[in-house]
């Protein structure tokens, strides 16, 4: 009793030119899974994030949203918090700029600027 293999209608070399054909394609469209390790990383990464956005109170803002919450990391490289410059500032500069501006004139040419205040 011995099993008969039956013939097959394709050459070997053809269908060995199939599979590699139709591999090669498929291989590279394919998505690749992220690995266990990748999975548990973004997980502990998502746990961090949410946590430190608690913490600066953004949670409720964004879960009401449906968009997902995310902190806002301090910045390594960011200069510190600085107050917007008072009104008072910066009418002081328009007045340095004035002065600036005279005293260029006046030593350009002092007899025209003598003229205009006279």
């Amino acid at each position: 009793m011995t099993a008969e293999v039956p013939e097959s209608s394709i050459p070997d070399e053809e269908w060995t030119r199939f599979q590699l054909e139709s591999e090669g394609p498929a291989r590279r469209s394919a998505p690749k899974e992220p690995s266990a390790r990748a999975r548990m990383v973004t997980e502990r990464l998502r746990r961090a994030d949410e946590e430190a956005a608690r913490q600066q109170g953004r949670v409720r803002r964004l879960a009401r949203r449906g968009k997902p919450v995310q902190a806002q990391p301090d910045g390594w490289r960011a200069w510190p918090d600085r107050q917007a410059p008072k009104p008072r500032s910066r009418v002081r500069g328009f007045v340095w700029v004035g002065i600036v501006v005279v005293v260029v004139l006046l030593a350009m040419n002092p007899e025209r600027v003598f003229a205009w205040l006279a």
